[in-house]
């Protein structure tokens, strides 16, 4: 039994550097949308006139968003049609927000003045789908590796 658990252990050691390594890998790789200009939605009986930019990106990411001017910046998922951001804007404010998945995003002026903003992708992390199947393969493997290690030293 003993055996059995030095090597569940050394499998699980094994998974998390590899983890690790492969997080690594794309964390760092960073892109920016803009500057952009973001006009106010106006709206005129039943018409609506919308500028808005959308922004793609392949993983989870943490952005960071510069923006001057007056109005109130909203980031949509286009998939889900889920708020991911909201913020109001008097002047120039900084802030940062977690895009949760890969995807396009829609980016909109929602108040009543102009903005000008910039988008920088700070940080990529894997999607939490991700996360659960790295980790879910990586335990069955290190319990089938232990257990094969074990008989083996029988």
């Amino acid at each position: 039994m003993r055996r059995f658990l030095t090597v569940l252990l050394l499998g699980l050691l094994i998974l998390t550097i590899g983890s690790i390594g492969i997080y690594h890998s794309y964390e760092n790789k960073v892109g920016s949308v803009g500057p952009v200009f973001l006009q106010p939605i106006e709206r005129q009986g039943n018409v609506t006139d919308m500028m808005m930019v959308t922004m793609y990106t392949p993983t989870s990411s943490l952005v960071e968003a510069s923006c001057n001017g007056n109005g109130v910046v909203e980031v949509y998922d286009i998939i889900t049609g889920k708020l991911v951001s909201r913020e109001n804007i008097y002047g120039h404010l900084t802030y940062q927000f977690v895009l949760p998945r890969e995807g396009d995003y829609l980016v909109l002026n929602n108040g009543t003045g102009k903005l000008t903003c910039a988008f920088r992708f700070i940080k990529n992390y894997p999607t939490k789908d991700v996360q659960n199947a790295i980790y879910g393969l990586g335990t069955v493997f290190a319990l089938l590796l232990a257990l094969v290690i074990w008989r083996w030293r029988k």
